[in-house]
């Protein structure tokens, strides 16, 4: 025990410090001659008991032992006998000190007084703990006696009651005019005060009338304060008031039910408000619904460039739009960036596409954010009530119908059908399939030959995947390959497909089949991936080909990015030595400006046109006229889904170069590819 010892009197120091040293080994005294000493060391670390030679005559004294006592430390006097008379009378109002005679100090007397005080000393910082916390309390508080007498009161009491604490402190608890206002509310806090001086737990509610006039209903918990035998000697009394409460409960809902920026409806209360309507629809013939599903796509490109505060004020210029757009019967919900428009009771189903008629109208007026004009672009989705779907059902009808619009044009509308519910199920199908696919290694490469149409050599193969499906069959790419992109599951599955397609062409070489390269195709969504150079360099080097060996078939749509950063992909390419062929050329929108901006090697006319070029005067000249403008900007022109000789002699005389398709080989798997790869090589003696 860390303990000070304040001896101005030398002698008197050393007789207390022998005596106490024969008797206990718990004390590290420090001594202190005088009171500035004692000062000093008290400020350098802290002590646990100050033993004080004490001398009634020393004003000095007095004052350094008022600061003292304001420390949490035991301080024990110690006084000649003469002056404990004198002394006693002088430290009654002193808490945590004692007085012990120099003559009589003993370390029993000692340590029974360090104790006593230590334990005075918890119970006054637990008294103060508690007063602080009574006083700031945020609820009402009451300390009362078993007979209901008020002892003590807390601030948020005085406030709410309006009135001083000197006017309350004695009065019975169930006569204060707070309470009081009714005789059954008096009637009722006394019974629980009573149940609480039997040392019972108690709860009531009761109507009161605060300082200002206003009436509310208050919930009070009386709490049994017992001390020895169980005996109760004060209740104490909380009151919770249950109009804040349930003020607090409505904003906690509205928030949770509504959206924080616009103060629409989200969409959970969106939802209860359409399963309300639902039903009133079902009550009611001939009441009609219908759920607007509208998606802003370019909300997304102003949070980006002009920052999310311009773009949530961009959301309440686009609320009060629609708002004005919409009559009582309407109601308007948002979720995230869309928003939900439930129409009920039309007069005609032609009521909900006027009013998508009229928003695309409304919403592409440019929209002014500073110095921008911003115009919106968007996708509605309309779902009508039939009478047996629920709320989530038309929910998402409507919110199909949206993605449909959005894929076919920007500003505008489409009516869900059931249809299109349908190919979504297809779609989410699909999504687990290639899922399982993954996982199960369903994925496979077919091969297709490339035949050179003068020499009839084997020149190339094209890789095409494939998905097995679980009824043993195989299905096409045009089935899955948009699910691959739409979930960034090209990337992965692309890299197998190069590391698979390099590897197998320098097997069938080391087989003995000669072949110049082979041909993989490459979506938009590849191009744009930042680890595609490296995938490619990684498979070149672990299959042993050399960069010659491959070749790149690339869509139209790869093209129509248009991006420097594609351009600068492709000459990537080309210097490493790949060849690159623009596949699918002459359908859709095929620019001539592909051919001369891009770094290409070839083109591949689409099988539309060689399936024509016999029976269709057009399809034949295009054919021609496409391969006449390779020929003299120095391309090699592929035709693909040749399927007869008339086909493959019409095209090679109007110089076409190489040809695959049914007329040769349906594309096949490795092991079928390189059997008749010997095959035709031994027919033909390439």
């Amino acid at each position: 025990m860390r303990t000070l010892l304040i001896e101005e009197n030398a002698q008197d120091y050393l007789e207390i410090r022998r005596l106490l040293d024969e008797q206990t080994n718990q004390l590290n005294i420090d001594w202190a001659p005088n009171y500035e000493a004692a000062l000093k060391k008290i400020r350098q670390k802290p002590y646990d008991l100050y033993l004080m030679g004490y001398e009634v005559k020393q004003a000095q004294q007095q004052k350094f032992l008022d600061w003292l006592s304001k420390q949490a430390v035991p301080i024990i006097l110690l006084i000649n006998d003469d002056d404990n008379k004198t002394v006693t009378p002088i430290l009654t109002e002193k808490q945590h000190i004692e007085v012990l005679p120099k003559k009589q100090l003993t370390w029993f007397l000692l340590s029974q007084s360090v104790r006593h005080l230590s334990s005075l000393i918890t119970l006054q910082k637990k008294g103060t703990i508690f007063q602080s916390s009574f006083d700031q309390a945020f609820e009402l508080m009451l300390l009362i006696e078993p007979n209901g007498a008020v002892q003590e009161i807390n601030h948020k009491a005085l406030t709410l009651m309006g009135i001083k604490r000197d006017a309350v402190i004695g009065d019975l608890l169930w006569e204060i005019h707070f309470v009081a206002h009714t005789q059954e509310s008096k009637t009722r806090i006394q019974a629980a005060a009573a149940t609480a001086a039997l040392g019972n737990f108690a709860r009531c509610e009761v109507e009161i009338q605060k300082h200002d006039g206003q009436m509310s209903t208050m919930n009070f918990v009386l709490t049994p304060i017992t001390h020895a035998q169980n005996k109760v000697d004060q209740i104490l009394v909380e009151g919770h008031d249950l109009h804040e409460y349930r003020h607090l409960e409505e904003q906690l809902t509205h928030t949770a039910l509504h959206d924080q920026l616009t103060g629409l409806p989200n969409r959970h209360l969106f939802l209860e408000q359409m399963e309300k309507a639902i039903v009133r629809a079902r009550q009611h013939k001939n009441y009609r619904i219908a759920l607007l599903f509208l998606d802003l796509g370019r909300i997304k490109i102003v949070d980006s460039s002009l920052g999310h505060d311009m773009g949530d004020w961009l959301f309440m210029a686009i609320t009060e739009r629609l708002q004005d757009c919409l009559t009582e019967k309407s109601i308007l919900g948002r979720s995230g960036c869309e928003f939900m428009i439930l129409l009920e009771n039309m007069q005609s189903l032609a009521d909900a596409t006027y009013l998508a008629t009229t928003l695309n109208k409304v919403l592409t007026e440019p929209f002014s954010l500073g110095e921008y004009q911003i115009v919106m672009l968007t996708s509605i989705g309309i779902a009508y009530y039939t009478n047996q779907e629920e709320a989530t059902d038309l929910l998402r009808d409507a919110n199909i119908a949206m993605v449909q619009a959005k894929a076919m044009c920007k500003s505008c509308y489409v009516v869900f059908n059931r249809q299109m519910h349908t190919r979504a199920l297809s779609r989410l199908q699909t999504e687990t399939n290639i899922h399982q696919a993954i996982e199960r290694n369903d994925f496979v490469l077919f091969y297709q030959p490339k035949i050179d149409l003068y020499s009839k050599e084997l020149i190339g193969v094209e890789a095409l995947i494939r998905l097995r499906h679980s009824q043993n069959r195989f299905i096409l790419p045009n089935e899955f390959l948009p699910v691959l992109e739409d979930t960034g599951v090209i990337l992965t599955l692309g890299e197998w497909i190069l590391r698979t397609a390099c590897s197998q062409l320098k097997s069938w070489l080391r087989a003995g089949l000669s072949i110049n390269r082979i041909a993989v195709n490459l979506s938009a969504h590849q191009l744009r991936s930042k680890r595609l150079i490296s995938a490619i360099k990684k498979a070149i080097e672990y299959s042993g080909l050399m960069p010659e060996n491959l070749e790149l078939e690339l869509t139209k749509s790869v093209f129509l990015e248009g991006t420097d950063s594609m351009v600068n992909f492709l000459e990537e390419f080309k210097e490493m030595g790949i060849r690159i062929t623009l596949d699918d050329f002459g359908v859709g929108y095929a620019s001539l400006d592909y051919l001369r901006r891009y770094p290409i090697d070839s083109i591949k006319i689409d099988n539309s046109f060689i399936q024509g070029v016999i029976s269709s005067p057009e399809d034949a000249a295009i054919t021609v006229a496409t391969i006449d403008m390779a020929q003299a900007l120095g391309l090699t022109v592929v035709a693909e889904g040749v399927e007869t000789v008339e086909q493959r002699d019409f095209l090679r005389d109007h110089g076409c170069n190489v040809a695959q398709g049914y007329l040769y080989a349906a594309p096949m798997e490795e092991a079928m590819f390189l059997e008749w790869g010997k095959q035709y090589c031994q027919l033909v003696k390439c």
